[in-house]
């Protein structure tokens, strides 16, 4: 956690520089009485003090990139990318499972991807490609179906050529997954739905105010370590679930509030919204809220996008 909180104030300490060119619109007026009123509810709910300090600051990352990007620019990719690309050749690897060898930090390599496609310098596509060929080795299903909505974002349709070649990569693409990475496709149950349904039972037995206001941060790793045969998830691996659990029906509405203002504010920039989503989706089934590295780039990248379609604007 240190470390999360380090990358979070330095990226905060840099925004303070760009303070006074901040332009306090609607969308984030609205944004930051969301984000405090989410704060001040699991800040004041229960939980032990590390878990709340926990979970806002892993609230934060995905806001704070996305003000990193509309702020700054591009001038943060010189800052994140090279880091990145150095703690990446440093920590991955293959990992033998049971269904083969998959390359672990996938959502990192997808952070990077999404960096990648608002980069405008000389081999960002090759590293975006690089990255892309990373995230399909690791075999994860959400990351790879997020980061073919990020390439949506990517894509001019309006272009013959880009139809052509595009039919062409994923036939290729598609013929070495389906021969050589059997897991994308396998539909073997995960475990997840049983234990979704057991929280979801749990959700419901709890008090009225329990179910308004939540059970408190870090409710859902205690109420796992008490379940045997789920001990090993270490995590409810659903964020929007997560948070309707921890926080209740007032913290749930605030969450997907806020979601939709992060969305209206990129509106007019298709790469960003789709930068967005992409981050949103890997939350149904995965604990992407612990992932502060994963959502400040996709902050950063979504902001730049949205910066880059005003000016074009």
């Amino acid at each position: 956690m240190a470390a999360k909180l380090i990358l979070l104030g330095f990226w905060i300490a840099l925004l303070c520089r760009f303070a006074r060119q901040v332009r306090v619109g609607g969308s984030l007026l609205t944004g930051g009485l969301i984000l405090a009123a989410l704060t001040g509810l699991i800040a004041t709910g229960n939980g032990a003090s590390l878990e709340k300090l926990r979970l806002i600051g892993n609230l934060l990352m995905l806001p704070v990139g996305l003000l990193v990007g509309r702020m700054v620019g591009r001038d943060s990719l010189g800052l994140i990318i090279p880091v990145l690309v150095l703690y990446l050749l440093l920590s991955s690897s293959f990992q033998m499972t049971h269904e083969g060898l998959r390359l672990n930090q996938p959502f990192l390599f997808l952070g990077l991807f999404a960096l990648c496609s608002v980069a405008r310098w000389r081999g960002h596509r090759l590293l975006a490609a690089a990255a892309g060929l990373a995230v399909l080795l690791s075999q994860t299903r959400i990351a790879v179906l997020a980061m073919l909505v990020n390439l949506i974002g990517m894509i001019r349709f309006s272009r013959a050529m880009t139809w052509l070649v595009g039919v062409i990569v994923l036939a290729g693409v598609s013929w070495i997954a389906v021969s050589h990475l059997p897991r994308l496709f396998l539909t073997h149950g995960s475990g997840r739905l049983a234990f979704w349904q057991d929280f979801w039972g749990l959700w419901q037995g709890g008090s009225v105010g329990q179910r308004w206001l939540g059970f408190g941060a870090g409710a859902v790793e205690e109420t796992l370590s008490g379940y045997q045969s789920f001990a090993s998830f270490g995590a409810l691996h659903n964020d929007h679930f997560r948070m309707l659990f921890e926080t209740g029906i007032l913290g749930a509405g605030l969450w997907l509030l806020g979601w939709g203002v992060m969305l209206w504010s990129v509106r007019h920039a298709r790469l960003a919204v789709c930068i967005l989503f992409s981050a949103m989706l890997t939350m149904v089934t995965d604990n992407t809220l612990n992932y502060g590295h994963y959502l400040i780039c996709c902050g950063i990248a979504s902001g730049i996008a949205a910066r880059a379609g005003c000016d074009h604007g």
